[in-house]
């Protein structure tokens, strides 16, 4: 996730997910989701369609409740909150960006007490 970056009418931020992960918001409307590289499916609560963010396809989330991300390849999904939900998003996306650090400092040890030092 590169750094997100404060505008007068957004916050932006760009998530990495591997072939299967799953990025989940909850009560999300009005956020577009942008897939800049590979493949998800994006599902909302309630709603029976399936979006297929193929690259260069947006889509902005039409209803609160919960709605779910799946990556079908490795994909780069840039997230953009609205202006007057960013203070809110902005929590959320520094809880995602902990996680993805812990995860990636956790694969890295677990490489290194393998022997494996090259990444």
């Amino acid at each position: 996730m590169a750094a997100d970056t404060m505008e007068t009418s957004r916050v932006r931020a760009r998530v990495g997910l591997e072939s299967g992960g799953v990025m989940s918001f909850k009560d999300a409307v009005g956020v577009v989701l942008t897939s800049l590289r590979g493949r998800a499916w994006l599902t909302m609560e309630g709603d029976p369609r399936d979006i297929d963010l193929r690259p260069g396809v947006a889509y902005r989330i039409e209803r609160d409740g919960l709605t779910l991300v799946n990556a079908l390849e490795t994909s780069l999904v840039e997230v953009e909150v609205p202006h007057g939900q960013s203070v809110r998003w902005r929590a959320w996306l520094q809880r995602f960006w902990d996680y993805l650090v812990r995860a990636a400092e956790a694969r890295a040890k677990a490489r290194m007490a393998r022997g494996q030092h090259r990444f």
